[in-house]
């Protein structure tokens, strides 16, 4: 018994004497342990930075590309857009007409884009781009020795004349036409209108109004 006494000192003793080297070791530990930590939170932080400055450029890409595809589509879009119209009158015999209003061609063979309306005579563009009109005009036979004015008008602008001589002699029925170019802007409107001279025309087939797109904006 009496001896038991100074081994349990000396093993307290001991282990009293070796905490300060285990402190050193864990204070130590944990140094290295939040130096780690604080350069594996700065190497996140980058790579963290490094995703989000490569989804930017990525979503910048994106935006680009499909700006350019909104284009490409409206391109193809008017390249594929199709304008032209035909009409003319189907009856024989002359119609009279005036200044008042445009000539009203009543019988429509083509009507692409539904620009022309056959009841007023009027042609709106669906779309802005360049134009090509087309006027046929055949005499009234029995009107002789007079001339007939008439006109390709563009929102109330002349385009273009067509004069038609007609004939000396009664049932032997003048023609006379004209074409013209010109850009027209969307809703803007064209029709023919008459001018001058014999307020009269023969209503057949032969007098038509024709119009056709060339290229859109």
């Amino acid at each position: 018994m009496g001896n038991s006494i100074p081994k349990t000192e000396m093993a307290y003793s001991k282990d009293e004497k070796s905490t300060p080297a285990k402190d050193k070791d864990v204070t130590e530990d944990a140094m290295s342990w939040d130096i780690l930590h604080d350069a594996g939170d700065k190497a996140l932080q980058e790579v963290i930075k490094q995703q989000s400055a490569c989804i930017e450029t990525l979503q910048t890409k994106m935006a680009a590309i499909e700006t350019e595809m909104s284009q490409t589509k409206s391109a193809v879009q008017k390249l594929q857009k199709q304008v032209a119209f035909t009409a003319h009158f189907n009856e024989g015999g002359p119609i009279r007409i005036s200044k008042s209003s445009p000539i009203a061609f009543s019988q429509v063979k083509l009507n692409l884009g539904n620009g022309y309306d056959p009841n007023s005579g009027v042609f709106t563009a669906p779309v802005s781009g360049l134009y090509l009109f087309h006027l046929h005009v055949k005499g009234d036979g029995l009107v002789t020795r007079q001339t007939t004015f008439l006109k390709i008008v563009k929102a109330e602008s002349e385009l273009a004349i067509v004069t038609l001589h007609n004939a000396r002699h009664q049932y032997d029925h003048a023609r006379a036409s004209d074409s013209v170019a010109t850009h027209v802007e969307a809703e803007q409107e064209v029709y023919v209108q008459y001018e001058d001279g014999a307020p009269s025309i023969d209503k057949w087939q032969d007098t038509s109004f024709t119009g056709v797109l060339i290229c859109a904006d």
